[in-house]
């Protein structure tokens, strides 16, 4: 497997430890392209250009990058600093302005994410997602004040900036079991006021604003890339989101009941499988410690989930699997051909995958009678 030299370095970029004998035979460039496909060409970069402190020439085997992939992989950082900078200021524009209009938020994932990453510069950053308190019938009609945005049952588009993305959210996520979506539901409801709260910001003070707690952003992002397993498909960024997020944990201090409480509501959202999966890719194949592990790892589960990750790429855009949507005609044909790529997933997570046919049948009805 050509990705396994790549997966090894990963693995050294993350932990700090053990440089793979296989760094010699790694084309710099070939890397580039597999982290900007992935979107973790940051997490590469810091160990390429030996930024960090535990990389040093010897380290390279011989095969260390030559002055044109340093200029490549220099030339990368740079997007990404300026790209991070304009994001981490319009997730703090965004942040202040809400609260100033009377509604507390949190930044969910992206630049909130960023800010655990030992350079938060380096990640790839994307659109700037907010959740509001206050309810969805209180914030549509706040925010159609100023766009007529068509909402979906987790948030509205709100179009504040020219060059950023904002979504709205009501709620942070769903599930299609409308059985666990209904005890999702009041369990947000029940923790929202601890999340509104948390002010956080970049090591050099530059940017500010207010992030989910350790313990909900825990069980929010583990549901989160549950959700696009069965969607559009989560990369190694996500994965990688959580590597960081359980290293946070454990240094803020997250205590034995915390955990208790973590494993509690795995198994109350039906997501033992999944959970196991995702622990198993931190410990087995990223090389985290024991002491950072909040649920059992299965193997099993994680083999078939890292394949996906690697085959889905960051939120499926390396997918290839549902190639025929692009030439499909008719929605009754790209429904089956959604049901099939679904199938792949049925055995390992049967209380979402059983719910798909219903929703999808609902989005193609709903397109149908758009299209009208």
């Amino acid at each position: 497997m050509e990705d396994k030299k790549y997966i090894e370095f990963l693995r050294f970029c993350l932990s700090g430890k053990d440089m793979p004998e296989s760094v010699k035979d790694i084309n710099w460039r070939e890397l580039l392209a597999f982290g900007k496909k992935q979107t973790i060409q940051g997490v590469f970069a810091r160990m390429v250009l030996a930024q960090d402190e535990n990389v040093r020439p010897e380290h390279f085997l011989g095969n260390k990058p030559s002055e044109d992939d340093v200029m490549e992989w220099v030339f990368e950082t740079h997007i990404l600093k300026k790209l991070n900078e304009m994001i981490f200021k319009r997730a703090e524009k965004a942040s202040e302005w809400f609260f100033e209009n009377g509604f507390p938020n949190c930044i969910l994932k992206g630049q909130g994410n960023a800010l655990m990453y030992p350079n938060p510069y380096l990640r790839v950053p994307g659109d700037v997602d907010i959740w509001l308190d206050g309810g969805r019938e209180k914030i549509l009609d706040f925010t159609t004040k100023y766009y007529q945005r068509k909402p979906t049952n987790l948030h509205v588009d709100f179009p504040m900036f020219s060059d950023v993305k904002v979504e709205v959210h009501f709620r942070p996520s769903y599930m299609l079991n409308p059985f666990v979506d209904r005890k999702l539901r009041k369990y947000f409801d029940e923790v929202k006021d601890a999340q509104f709260g948390n002010e956080a910001g970049t090591a050099d003070g530059k940017f500010k604003f207010f992030v989910p707690s350790n313990e909900f952003n825990a069980l929010y992002q583990l549901m989160h890339m549950y959700r696009h397993v069965h969607g559009n498909g989560i990369g190694l960024r996500q994965v990688i989101d959580y590597y960081y997020l359980l290293k946070k944990c454990k240094a803020e201090g997250m205590g034995e009941n915390e955990k208790k409480e973590f494993v509690r509501l795995v198994k109350k959202f039906r997501m033992v499988n999944f959970t196991s999966a995702i622990m198993y890719i931190m410990h087995d194949i990223f090389g985290l410690e024991d002491e950072y592990i909040l649920f059992e790892p299965n193997k099993k589960e994680g083999e078939f989930l890292f394949k996906e990750v690697l085959l889905m790429g960051n939120f499926g855009k390396a997918e290839t699997r549902k190639a025929a949507l692009k030439t499909a005609k008719g929605h009754f044909k790209r429904f089956l051909i959604y049901e099939k790529y679904n199938l792949r997933v049925l055995d390992h997570y049967p209380s979402e995958s059983i719910w798909r046919p219903l929703h999808d049948l609902k989005l193609s009805w709903r397109d149908h009678h758009m299209d009208d």
